[in-house]
């Protein structure tokens, strides 16, 4: 791609997401990291679930109560 073919592109966008990707250009010039903040503080810790099941019931096992009502096994 040339410059000319990225210009006419650019040129193309939104305005607001022209002056997103200008000011992501420029603070990949200026080596700021606002951006990878930003994408930190969006992450979500999800809990372990499989961990908390293991600490409350240890190993063993709890049969599926609907398959069982219902007559049906497991595959």
């Amino acid at each position: 791609m040339t410059v000319a073919q990225l210009l006419k592109r650019v040129r193309a966008l939104p305005t607001k997401q022209r002056e997103r990707l200008l000011r992501e250009i420029v603070a990949l010039e200026t080596g700021s990291t606002a951006h990878v903040s930003r994408l930190q503080k969006a992450r979500v810790l999800w809990p372990d679930v499989e961990a908390r099941a293991k600490r409350i019931l240890g190993d063993r096992v709890i049969p599926n109560l609907v398959l069982l009502e219902r007559g049906e096994e497991t595959y």
